[in-house]
């Protein structure tokens, strides 16, 4: 039985997946995999609609409330020539100014003007913010403006902090216990963090349930995207797994509508958690992988899922090693207990280990950490400049999902033809030339600017899906999850890094946001010419049998 079972995964790509189509479609281990990445672009990119800046803010003055002036009125005796939108007031003595009519008031605050001018104190000291339509962000709710404006911010690295350490521990785990595992851990975290976000009066504990989508969102990526490279033949491969990556932008344009009509930030965030409880049902639809069953030898669930009922064979355990003759008095005396080092090293740090342990892994790990943190970085960066364009953020989101679309089918024609390597290289080489031509456009060129930048971000939308396709490949079974999660791990590096590098370097110059971006994807894609081809259709299941990093032309030859 055994030996059958081992000539099922060696021929998998005739037999293994021709069983699998006829009891579980490809198709619909498809759709149960991209179903989670359109959620992932709900949440991910609903910051945008939920967490934005009010379209008018002011202080309102308490002791000013009482008068028969109108809000105009108010704000021009409050705020008279300050252009600090509402973050500042001036330091009159409303009390005394409330019991003049408007006109003396302005008269009185005018004449004090030019003799001895009030100082400027924050709004927080004489008053508090008012915001125009306040339920459709939740800066009003917890202020989180002038002063406070940072701890907005904290919103969106919240998400990236939970996909930083999602990656790592769902990666793990996913190699460790399995994919289906880690899937429904992932799918837990979901729905428990959408629900914190929607009704959570503090924002603590706002904070909280991004950090748990954040992490949920890699413990569903991963292994959703493992079980596509795993459990699809090669023919279907590379198609089904750029279009997984393009679900992501269908996700954004159903949250921009959603969103349109639906303005209230608390309204909106129920509706996108609502269909979150559709994973408990991917839950359980979905199988765990038979290649990584095999890898540990867990042949009668393999036998189950591919023919939908229990084994008739009887699986015989791996025969105890002969004890050896003891030939020493020596030999009989126990041996030492494990240390905790070495339980570790062998229990849950092994796949870890093994990245770095073998010369080949090594070479190939390090390289891809830095294609995935210089990806997500100018992922991020490009989105964050576009969003500073007086647009409206609906049509913005919409436009980047139109725009991010087509960038995910162009590689599905060049990796039929050029193979995985020279795409990828191409496609840095795209985006590097794109953002950096941004410098030979003037900065009051706007049009310009932004087709270069939207060029830049189609070329990096298409190599962030080719680069997780490659990595998925260019790593064994024993290891490909923890590869991707680590590799994850670097690429969130760049995403928290991102909103600092728009924010403090393009305070100093326009340019340098993209320049940088531009010049490290350049570096990116010469890097790829140090890793070998892997659509040959075969993958490595051992790390022993991991690819060396040749040159193409060795690699076509062998």
């Amino acid at each position: 039985m055994i030996e059958y079972l081992e000539c099922v995964l060696c021929f998998k790509n005739k037999f293994l997946f021709t069983i699998s189509a006829w009891i579980l479609t490809e198709r619909a281990i498809f759709f149960l995999c991209v179903t989670p990445n359109i959620l992932n672009g709900f949440h991910v990119s609903s910051y945008t609609l939920l967490g934005h800046l009010p379209d008018d803010q002011w202080c309102g003055i308490p002791d000013l409330q009482d008068t028969n002036w109108t809000l105009a009125q108010k704000r021009e005796i409050a705020a008279h020539g300050l252009d600090s939108g509402g973050c500042t007031v001036w330091d009159w003595n409303y009390q005394h100014l409330a019991k003049m009519s408007y006109e003396a008031a302005l008269n009185y605050t005018s004449h004090n003007m030019e003799s001895a001018q009030p100082a400027e104190v924050s709004c927080k000291v004489k008053g508090h913010y008012e915001y125009s339509n306040p339920e459709s962000t939740f800066v009003s709710d917890w202020d989180l403006t002038c002063e406070q404006s940072i701890q907005r911010t904290s919103a969106q690295v919240s998400i990236s902090l939970g996909k930083f350490c999602g990656s790592f521990t769902f990666g793990i785990l996913a190699d460790k216990f399995g994919r289906k595992t880690s899937f429904s851990l992932g799918a837990l975290f979901f729905i428990v963090g959408s629900f914190f976000c929607t009704f959570s009066p503090w924002y603590s504990l706002f904070l909280a349930g991004r950090f748990a989508l954040g992490a949920a969102s890699s413990g569903l990526f991963y292994p959703a995207f493992t079980m596509i490279v795993e459990n699809i033949c090669l023919k279907h491969r590379s198609w089904m797994s750029i279009a997984f990556s393009a679900s992501y932008p269908v996700g954004m344009i159903i949250l921009a509508i959603i969103g349109y009509f639906i303005q209230p930030w608390r309204h909106l965030q129920l509706a996108l958690t609502i269909p979150s409880l559709l994973l408990l049902l991917n839950c359980y639809l979905m199988n765990e992988s038979p290649r990584w069953l095999i890898t540990n030898r867990r042949y009668d669930r393999v036998y189950k899922i591919l023919f939908r009922q229990p084994s008739h064979y009887q699986v015989q355990p791996v025969a105890a090693a002969v004890a050896p003759v003891v030939t020493d008095k020596k030999s009989l005396e126990p041996q030492g207990s494990f240390s905790l080092g070495e339980r570790l090293k062998n229990g849950p740090l092994k796949s870890i280990i093994e990245l770095f342990a073998n010369p080949n892994v090594r070479k190939l790990i390090f390289t891809s950490y830095f294609m995935f943190c210089v990806t997500s970085l100018s992922y991020y960066v490009t989105a964050l400049n576009a969003a500073n364009m007086s647009v409206s953020r609906y049509l913005y989101i919409i436009g980047t999902g139109l725009v991010d679309i087509p960038s995910y089918l162009v590689p599905v024609i060049m990796l039929r033809f050029t193979g995985r390597r020279i795409t990828t290289m191409f496609l840095f080489l795209w985006t590097g030339v794109s953002l950096l031509l941004v410098l030979a456009v003037p900065a009051g060129n706007t049009t310009w600017v932004v087709a270069f930048a939207m060029l830049g971000r189609f070329g990096i939308s298409a190599t962030y899906s080719v680069v997780t396709l490659y990595t998925a490949e260019l790593y064994p079974t024993e290891i490909r999850n923890s590869a991707l999660g680590t590799c994850s791990t670097f690429a969130h590096v760049g995403s928290i890094s991102a909103p600092f590098v728009v924010d403090i370097l393009g305070a100093l110059g326009w340019y340098i946001p993209t320049t940088i971006c531009g010049c490290c994807v350049l570096v990116a894609g010469l890097l790829t010419l140090t890793l070998p081809e892997t659509g040959t259709g075969k993958l490595s299941d051992k790390v022993e049998d991991t690819p060396a990093t040749v040159p193409a032309e060795e690699a076509e030859k062998k």
